[in-house]
């Protein structure tokens, strides 16, 4: 079976410029989820009817074809019959929300009671926008929203969009739909009354929910949410309090990792058992291992962290980080593109960039890597077993070698041989009752 998916919709009621279907559903654009679903479900082949904007962008999908007029989904479904070669499903390109297991029962369904159509239905609380299910002895029919009475607009029985349709029966009787209605349109639920072999397959009004609204994708985005955080608690995730955390589709966790509130974690990170990760961190494509502990509001980019470190609270790690085992990240302190060995701290107030450090190492509180010159990034290279002291400034290109002690608010330029001491600060000068002095002449003036 084949499937058909109408995109090429305007997305006028999302008040934005930006078409509906790209939006990011939890890691993924809401076109991305249906094509997923479809493809998941055994669908063979995926036709999407687009308007001539998205086509190149909607290639990477499937088969794009252009509907150049967007006269009603009756005849966006007509443009798709050469390209199907079998019976076929139609959805909406905003059915991010039906599973494939829901699509899988209900192709099932059609194909035992040798259907030529079978549509997904739903009975839901708010029935405002969706076209309704109106039965009579015969069948049924569907009234759209703005073609129905008073009476039917009362009824809560609402058509999904998703359809399920012989080819033979399709080709035949899709050209005899009419346009006769409040919006001008071919309406494709239109098609029913050509059938008589058509069906119900009543779903979970969350898996029918249009995107079409901004408040709608955001209903989309808490359904969505609460599946995926339901799937991590069952494999023993904690969450301190799952409706204020934000969780992408493809991220993993651990067992008895916790998560605090107002927690961000996004597509492709992975995190190991028994971690913590604390209020209003922002996580982005790292792989944390186990026993990793991430302190309130801190932000990780793109870094691998090994077993046992300690991050933030106020810190940056942005990306191409490596932190090997026990390394400890602390408060404001900005980690780029540099590799930490284990045991090693920097724990306050630093900026660490393009840096190999050692195993061992002490980065006192207001050490700077100087990686930038103006044109170049430079590299800084510290042996293990390194002491630094607070307010260092390392001039890169730098090397310093093992087991040397920087003194504090000392500047290197040079590299550094193994088990030196290195300070460049003026020697400190006291000059006795000089303050007394000085407030005399103030007060003379």
């Amino acid at each position: 079976m084949d499937a058909v998916v109408l995109a090429a919709g305007k997305s006028s009621r999302m008040k934005t410029a930006k078409s509906k279907i790209f939006y990011d559903l939890c890691g993924k654009s809401i076109i991305s989820h249906i094509i997923d679903t479809l493809t998941h479900s055994g669908f063979e082949k995926i036709v999407i009817v687009a308007d001539k904007d998205h086509k190149d962008q909607l290639s990477s999908f499937g088969t794009v074809v252009v509907q150049k007029i967007q006269n009603g989904t009756a005849r966006a479904c007509e443009i798709a019959l050469d390209y199907v070669s079998n019976d076929f499903l139609v959805t909406t390109a905003d059915a991010a929300l039906v599973k494939s297991y829901t699509l899988q029962r209900a192709k099932d369904y059609f194909i035992d009671k040798s259907l030529e159509c079978l549509l997904l239905v739903s009975v839901v609380d708010n029935p405002t926008g969706y076209g309704r299910i109106v039965k009579h002895e015969s069948g049924f029919r569907i009234v759209e929203q703005k073609d129905a009475s008073n009476d039917i607009l009362a009824i809560n029985l609402v058509s999904s969009g998703i359809f399920f349709l012989k080819k033979d029966f399709a080709s035949e009787n899709l050209p005899n739909i009419d346009n006769i209605n409040a919006q001008s349109e071919y309406y494709l639920p239109d098609i029913v009354k050509f059938s008589k072999k058509c069906d119900l397959f009543e779903v979970d009004k969350d898996e029918i929910l249009g995107i079409n609204t901004q408040k709608e994708y955001s209903i989309a985005r808490s359904i969505m949410q609460q599946r995926i955080i339901e799937a991590h608690m069952e494999n023993g995730v904690v969450f301190i309090d799952p409706k204020s955390a934000y969780i992408d589709l493809d991220v993993t966790i651990g067992t008895d990792t916790i998560i605090h509130p107002n927690v961000h974690i996004r597509k492709g990170t992975k995190i190991g058992k028994n971690c913590l990760i604390d209020t209003g961190s922002v996580i982005d494509s790292c792989n944390i291992s186990d026993n990793v502990v991430v302190k309130p509001y801190s932000v990780l980019t793109g870094s691998i962290i090994e077993d046992n470190c300690s991050i933030g609270p106020f810190s940056h790690l942005r990306p191409d980080n490596v932190l090997k085992k026990n390394v400890h990240i602390g408060n404001f302190v900005e980690v780029k593109k540099s590799i930490l060995d284990k045991n090693t701290k920097a724990s306050h107030l630093s900026y660490i960039g393009d840096a190999i450090i050692g195993k061992n190492v002490n980065v006192g509180a207001g050490t700077i890597t100087c990686n930038y010159d103006g044109y170049n990034k430079n590299q800084t290279i510290i042996g293990d077993n390194v002491f630094i002291g607070s307010d260092t400034q390392l001039v890169a290109p730098v090397k310093i070698g093992n087991d040397c002690l920087i003194a504090a608010g000392t500047t290197v330029t040079k590299d550094t041989p193994p088990f030196s001491l290195v300070l460049s600060r003026l020697p400190q000068q006291v000059k006795e009752n000089w303050v007394i002095s000085y407030r005399k002449r103030q007060e003379e003036k």
